[in-house]
């Protein structure tokens, strides 16, 4: 008998592409069926990169089912190994259902905005007031805190804290052990989304995970609060990291895909400087609409000067006018200048990075004759959130006690990919409006354009106050 009914694998389902149903009890249907959750289905689990890869418009809510499949998987394999009780088993799998009920329109981009207003907020944090019902709109009917309460018997004060805090917050290391299924290097979060991200792409990188082998090698670390392996899923956790590596070299960052990325991104930022909502206003405003609804919001209550309408007018509306790369840097790329160049840049603050745009535009404005946008060119850095890969201890059983392991101590594999992750895969990117890129190309050779590019960046020194040039 399983511990739980919930991790029984038999009985009705919701059929979501590329895997078997994901069983889902009647009681995990009311959640499911709350407004809260159902609005997940108007949020783009990738926000813009349907404008480069046609077939990612999958939402949030199938992202959400798919992840309480795996966790529902990875509990039926673990709790009996490491007597989880039946609070452990239904907190985790509700938080892995609600995990990303906080999320919004183009979530990642605009948490990666800080502003002088406040910062924008995090996911992670909506979703607490949501599952409260404590943040506006709120919703009719009872909350899925509630909810909770009534359907499961637990403390949806657990649920939440699963979603918002590190495992090491947690007292109890069965509850720690629970919270790393759902955030650690190989958890049902990213076992999920690599996998659905790759079939809606139309890519190949995220599909080759080995599912049954990584779950059915899952155990408790010998401190019984983590997540681990067992030597024969070592390879199939080998193939995860390299999954998820390749899905960031060649799908989430692919030049393209970072173009409309830095667009959307320097669109609300414009708005927010702009208009400074307050932290409740713009939740409000968030909440209330899908991806396009808050495009079409945004350049209704924006002037049609400004940078927010004419980014967003390029990427929407029947119009698809994305950036150009005109300089690419990489820790290794090329020569020394180059290399040099990608580390002045990668270290610079919010600030010099707005100071060194307006120097590179007033660069390309010599080079044209004539005054460029504020907004015509746009330096895209890597997330600074991704220079690790989490790493997962290996169990071996010896002849008298279990030993473990990190794997990239074990895997030559894992180390070369955490080190290509930050030399390779994190570029740096200047981009620039398409007729900018034609005019200066037309106007100049790409490898002059290219010199006095690096040439202003190699000798960029932030003297005076950034901030006091943005408004020279």
């Amino acid at each position: 008998m399983p511990l739980t009914s919930e991790l029984d694998p038999y009985g009705p389902g919701i059929r979501l592409p590329g895997q078997n149903d994901v069983r889902v009890t009647e009681r995990f249907r009311v959640v499911i069926d709350s407004p809260e959750v159902q609005r997940l289905r108007d949020v783009r689990q990738l926000g813009p990169i349907h404008l480069v890869y046609p077939g990612a418009t999958h939402t949030r809510f199938e992202h959400a089912i798919g992840a309480l499949g795996m966790m529902q998987a990875a509990l039926r394999n673990v709790a009996p190994k490491a007597n989880l009780n039946e609070d452990d088993v239904l907190t985790g799998l509700a938080a892995a259902l609600l995990h990303d009920v906080g999320h919004y329109p183009f979530a990642h981009s605009l948490e990666a905005i800080h502003r002088k207003g406040g910062d924008t907020p995090r996911h992670e944090d909506l979703s607490g007031s949501i599952i409260r019902n404590s943040v506006a709109p709120r919703t009719k009917g009872p909350s899925i805190a509630s909810i909770i309460e009534k359907q499961f018997g637990i403390d949806p004060a657990e649920v939440i804290a699963l979603i918002k805090h590190k495992p090491t917050h947690h007292a109890r290391p069965e509850r720690r052990l629970v919270a790393t299924i759902l955030s650690s290097g190989i958890d049902a979060d990213k076992a999920d989304y690599l996998e659905r991200d790759a079939i809606h792409m139309g890519v190949g990188y995220g599909r080759n995970i080995d599912h049954a082998r990584l779950i059915g090698s899952l155990c408790a670390s010998p401190a019984g609060d983590s997540i681990a392996i067992s030597d024969k899923g070592r390879v199939a956790a080998e193939i995860l990291v390299f999954c998820r590596y390749t899905m960031f070299s060649e799908a989430y960052w692919h030049h393209t895909v970072r173009a409309a990325s830095a667009m959307m991104e320097r669109a609300l930022a414009d708005f927010l400087t702009r208009d400074n909502p307050s932290r409740e206003d713009l939740t409000s405003i968030l909440l209330a609409r899908s991806d396009d609804a808050f495009i079409q919001w945004l350049v209704d209550h924006s002037p049609a000067h400004s940078a927010t309408h004419q980014l967003l007018g390029a990427m929407s509306g029947g119009s698809r006018a994305l950036y150009k790369r005109i300089l690419t840097l990489s820790r290794i790329k090329e020569g020394r200048d180059e290399q040099n160049a990608y580390e002045r840049i990668y270290h610079l603050t919010p600030d010099q990075l707005d100071d060194l745009e307006v120097r590179l535009r007033a660069t390309l404005g010599r080079l044209l004759g004539k005054k460029i946008a504020a907004h015509a060119l746009i330096i895209d850095t890597p997330p600074r959130d991704k220079d690790r890969i989490e790493s997962v201890l290996v169990v071996s059983h010896g002849s008298t006690q279990a030993t473990a392991t990190p794997l990239d101590q074990l895997s030559r594999v894992v180390q070369g990919i955490g080190t290509d992750f930050i030399k390779v895969v994190k570029k740096i990117r200047l981009f620039v409006a398409p007729e900018l890129r034609a005019q200066l190309f037309e106007k100049c050779p790409p490898e002059t354009v290219r010199a006095e590019l690096l040439d202003t960046i190699l000798n960029y020194s932030p003297t005076e106050s950034a901030q006091q040039r943005l408004f020279e």
